[in-house]
This record gives C-alpha cells, sequence and structure tokens, in this order.
C-alpha cells in the first residue's frame, strides 16, 4: 500500500527570506521583540539568515553582532552590579528601620509600665513553678528586668551545697533542680549575697557513699561549706533545710552548736542525723513540716506539739513493714495540731485495751505501702490516699470517716478498701497503669464497697492507659449518683464503653426500647488522650465520644458538660 506523501511547500526557509508572519516559527516573532540597546534588531537580522542559507555577509554581519553583543552584555553586567548595591543598601535601610521599629515598639510596650513589685511577683511565680526554671534568664532580657530580679531576693534563695559538679556535660551550669549549685566556697558566698535577707532554702546532697568513698578533698571542701552557712549567720534565716541526701558518715560526727535554725519551718531529715537533730529540736521552735526517714534501731523523741504536717518513711533494708513501738503513736498523738500525716513502709499495730489512735485535727492521711492494725478515730478527715494498705484487720471495727470527701487509689489492690466507711458523697482517683492490677482492684472496688453501700462516689477519675471496656461498663454502670467522669491518659480503644454510655439508637428494636445508658445521672465527662496515642486511637475516640454525647443530648439523659484536653493549648475544650 502506497502512502500518499506530504505536499512540500512552494517556499522554503532558504529560498525566500519574504515569508507572512503566519510562517514565520513564533520563537523567531519572540526574539524579534525582546530587549532594548539594539539587541531586538541585531537579532531580526540573524535570525533571517538562519532560516535561510547564510551569504558571506551574513557571516560577516554575526560576527559584528558577537562583538556587538558582548559590548551590551559588560553594560548588562556593570548595570546588574549597581542594582545589587542598591539593592544590598535597601536591605541595610529595611534592618535598619525594622530594629528602630522594634525599639520604640518595645519603648512603648505595656511591659515598660509594670511596676517592680509586680515584676518580682510574676518572676518568684515562675521560678518556684518550674524546677528548671533559672532567674539567669530573666536577667539577660533587659536593664529593667536584670535591676527587678537582682532585687527580688528570693528567686535567689534556693541554695545547694554539694562537693561535686552535677552534670558533667555542663560544668558551667549555675542551677540544678531548682537550685544554685555552690560546690565552692566563692560560689555558696556570692549565692547567700544575692538572696541576701530572703528566707533561705538550703538543700544538703553529699550522696550516700560510704565514708571510704569520700576523698579527703570532698571532706574538706564539705565541711568548709558547712562552716561557711555557719559562721555567716545563714543558719538563722534558713527556712527550709533538705537534709535527706546528706546520711554520709562524717556529716553525722559534725557537731552543730554553733548552729540556730530560729526561723526553720520545714526539714527532710533522717533518724541518722542525731546531731543536726538534735540541734534543730533545740533551736527551731517554728518547726511546723517534718519529713522525717526512720532507719531500723533508732529511736524517735520528737515532740510534735505544734506540728502541722509529718511524714514518716521507715527505711526497713527491703526487710518489709516495719512495726512502730508505742513511742512512735505517743509521739504522733502528741501533734494536737497535725492536719496532716504521711506514713511509708510503716506498720501501726494493735493499741493495748484496744485503744484508738485519735488525731482530731488531721484532715489529710496517706498510706503508702503501711499497714495499719490499731483503730483510728479521725472524725474530720476529709482526704484518704491508700495503695496497698492493709487499713483494718477487723470487720467488726469498720473505719468510719464522716468527713471524707476524696480518696486516692494508687497501685493497689481493694484490700485497703474493705472496711472504710465514708457517708458523704465521694471524689474517687484511681491511678494505676498496671492492667494486671487495674482489673482486681476495680472488681473488688465494685463488689465490696459499691454494691454494699460502704461509699457513695460523685465523680470517679481514672488514670490508666489500657483497659477492657467491658470491664469499665461493668465497673462505671454500676455507681449510682455518678455526676462527674475524667478519664486520664487512655491509649485503648474502648468504643462498647462509650456505645453503652450512648445509649439505644432512637432506631432500636423493640426489644431495645427500655434499655437505658449507663451513668444517666452523668452531667459532665472530661477525657484526656495522652500525646503518646496513635492518631488513629485519638481519632477513634473522639468519634465515639462526640457520638455518644450527641446521642445523650438527644435522649432523656443529656450530659450537660464533656469537654477533651487540648494539649498544645493546654486547655479543657468543649467537644460540641
Amino acid at each position: 500500500m502506497n502512502r500518499q506523501r506530504r505536499a512540500i511547500l512552494p517556499k522554503t526557509y532558504a529560498e525566500s527570506s519574504d515569508l507572512s508572519e503566519s510562517e514565520i516559527p513564533k520563537r523567531v516573532q519572540s526574539a524579534r521583540k525582546r530587549g532594548k540597546h539594539g539587541i531586538g534588531k541585531m537579532f531580526h537580522r540573524s535570525l533571517d539568515a538562519v532560516i535561510r542559507s547564510p551569504t558571506s555577509a551574513d557571516i560577516d554581519q554575526a560576527k559584528k553582532n558577537v562583538q556587538y553583543g558582548i559590548e551590551i552584555l559588560n553594560q548588562i553586567e556593570k548595570e546588574l552590579e549597581q542594582a545589587r548595591v542598591r539593592l544590598s543598601d535597601l536591605e541595610q535601610q529595611r534592618e535598619a528601620v525594622q530594629k528602630d521599629i522594634d525599639l520604640n515598639q518595645s519603648i512603648a510596650s505595656s511591659l515598660r509600665n509594670i511596676p517592680d513589685e509586680i515584676l518580682s511577683l510574676i518572676f518568684e511565680f515562675y521560678v518556684e513553678s518550674d524546677t528548671w526554671a533559672s532567674p539567669w534568664v530573666l536577667m539577660s532580657v533587659c536593664h529593667q528586668w536584670r535591676a527587678a530580679a537582682i532585687r527580688t531576693r528570693r528567686i535567689w534563695s534556693r541554695i545547694l551545697l554539694t562537693h561535686a559538679v552535677h552534670d558533667p556535660q555542663r560544668p558551667n551550669e549555675r542551677r540544678w533542680l531548682g537550685y544554685e549549685a555552690c560546690h565552692t566556697i566563692p560560689l555558696l558566698q556570692k549565692a547567700l549575697d544575692r538572696a541576701a535577707d530572703a528566707p533561705l532554702h538550703i538543700s544538703l546532697d553529699f550522696g550516700h557513699r560510704p565514708e571510704a568513698s569520700v576523698s579527703g578533698e570532698e571532706d574538706t571542701l564539705s565541711r568548709q561549706l558547712l562552716e561557711t552557712l555557719g559562721t555567716s549567720g545563714a543558719d538563722r534565716r534558713i527556712f527550709e533545710l533538705d537534709a535527706k541526701f546528706a546520711s554520709i558518715e562524717w556529716i553525722k560526727k559534725i557537731e552543730f552548736d554553733k548552729f540556730e535554725f530560729s526561723a526553720l519551718e520545714m526539714a527532710w531529715l533522717t533518724t541518722s542525723l542525731r546531731n543536726l537533730n538534735a540541734c534543730i529540736k533545740k533551736t527551731s521552735p517554728c518547726l511546723r513540716w517534718l519529713h522525717l526517714e526512720k532507719y531500723p534501731g533508732d529511736a524517735l523523741d520528737w515532740d510534735l506539739s505544734g506540728m502541722t504536717r509529718l511524714v514518716l518513711l521507715w527505711l526497713s533494708g527491703g526487710q518489709g513493714r516495719v512495726p512502730c513501738g508505742l513511742e512512735t503513736i505517743k509521739m504522733i498523738r502528741s501533734a494536737s495540731h497535725l492536719t496532716e500525716l504521711r506514713v511509708w513502709y510503716l506498720k501501726l499495730p494493735y493499741l493495748p485495751s484496744d485503744e484508738s489512735l485519735s488525731i482530731p485535727s488531721l484532715l489529710t492521711l496517706v498510706l503508702l505501702g503501711a499497714e495499719v492494725e490499731c483503730k483510728l478515730d479521725l472524725p474530720n478527715l476529709q482526704t484518704l490516699t491508700i495503695n496497698s494498705s492493709t487499713v483494718s484487720k477487723s470487720e467488726a471495727d469498720p473505719l468510719i470517716f464522716p468527713s471524707l470527701t476524696s480518696m486516692t487509689i494508687i497501685k493497689g489492690g481493694p484490700d485497703g478498701l474493705l472496711h472504710i466507711r465514708a457517708p458523704k458523697p465521694l471524689i474517687l482517683d484511681i491511678m494505676i497503669f498496671d492492667t494486671l492490677s487495674l482489673i482486681p482492684t476495680l472488681n473488688g472496688i465494685m463488689n465490696h464497697v459499691i454494691l454494699l453501700g460502704h461509699l457513695s462516689i460523685r465523680v470517679l477519675r481514672l488514670t490508666t492507659r489500657e483497659i477492657n471496656p467491658q470491664s469499665l461498663t461493668d465497673f462505671v454502670g454500676k455507681i449510682l449518683h455518678l455526676e462527674e467522669v475524667e478519664f486520664h491518659g487512655l491509649i485503648s480503644r474502648p468504643k462498647e464503653f462509650f456505645d453503652d454510655l450512648a445509649g439505644p439508637p432512637p432506631s432500636a428494636k423493640t426489644q431495645l426500647i427500655n434499655k437505658k445508658p449507663i451513668c444517666t445521672s452523668l452531667k459532665t465527662f472530661r477525657l484526656h488522650i495522652p500525646p503518646i496515642a496513635s492518631s488513629t486511637a485519638e481519632k477513634a475516640m473522639m468519634k465515639w465520644f462526640r457520638k455518644a454525647v450527641e446521642a445523650r443530648k438527644k435522649g432523656m439523659y443529656p450530659i450537660e458538660e464533656a469537654f477533651y484536653w487540648k494539649t498544645d493549648l493546654e486547655i479543657w475544650v468543649p467537644v460540641l
């Protein structure tokens, strides 16, 4: 099969330059129109020669055009260089004007009008609210802030005495856990000068090390630091003293006869520091807060008549709970103004003649790893925190707390709850991350506390990561008169729970018409999903949460307030 040949134009580019505009390629037409300096005309002639065979005259003209183009290119380069210089000048002018604007905005800022007294309060809140906050950061903002920071003595009042740099990677770091780290005499003297007459918060951190591992240089330096603290008069300005990490042998042997802790109100101590404890007992009439770590064999002979908070931590050396003697019970009884008591790893035994440990002024009781066998008479107790503590051994003598309004369970089973009675509506806070411990705890609370009516739970706060949806539904659904629920840290996907919370849909079958949602008295629900949860799990839970709230809103048991935690904004945001 013969193909039809394409028709040949009567005129080719080589044969004639008299072509119409429609016959000339578009790139040629655009090239004729561009630029100044006569470039368009020059390339007009050159391109006319391209579309046909060049003659000798065309070649000569092309060479002239090249020379002319080089001259034009050099001229353009000069103009570009002038433009760059001009652009650089404009950028410098813009930067100078912007700096001037920023300076004037800073002068006109409302922060400039804040009185130094208010700045001092803000600085104190900043340093006290964050462990890693440093007043040195405030010093570097401006002259006004620097002057206000220097005058705010309280932000310089937290001083740490140590014989070594805490962070070898940052040997010049001045702060450590909110304290001004002082491992030399000059640093300590400067820190005391900055604090001036402000109440001091002193921490002694020389480590729990045997005496043989402490070098002679460290020994001498530590003694000099303590002597400087005593001879400078700073001991009479100590408001808070933390010596729980100062239990090395040479400190136990130091005589504190020259010290006077007349302003001391809060102390962290161990019973092994006998000389320091004796000095504090003798010279601290204002002591109100005592955290005492007791070692086996050490006696307790503190006068707690003026104490408002007491923490007893028993260090048993891995031998389990240590039974305390009658002298400890007597000491606790002497605290007639005690409002908070924390007991760790201690066993309070039965008292003779079936007596009870009565503390009428106590408002807060924390039992962590403790076992309480004696009767407790705490008529004004409002807050109770337990973990695996055994509160009572006898069912015939239940612990009745008529004023209890808040209870927290941490990492523990239900044994500590079996014999507690609280008639008032209660806030129950459960914080258990171990799934194996969580389910027995919930079942024990449900079977032995809720169903028997020993506790009336009004607010439930559950902090956990994973939980079986059916177990969660069974537990929450059994709490009558529950008004508020708050979930923290949940990363599992309890869809069945949210379905039961929503109740049957309006299009439910006949056999589901009479079924109600769980927690019919619920008014407030808060959901906090941690950042470690996957985006898929977060989206799914938020979807089920919204559906449940919308369904309850359309039904007979609406949830009045529903919020979720907005992590980036750190606020509670309404779901709908």
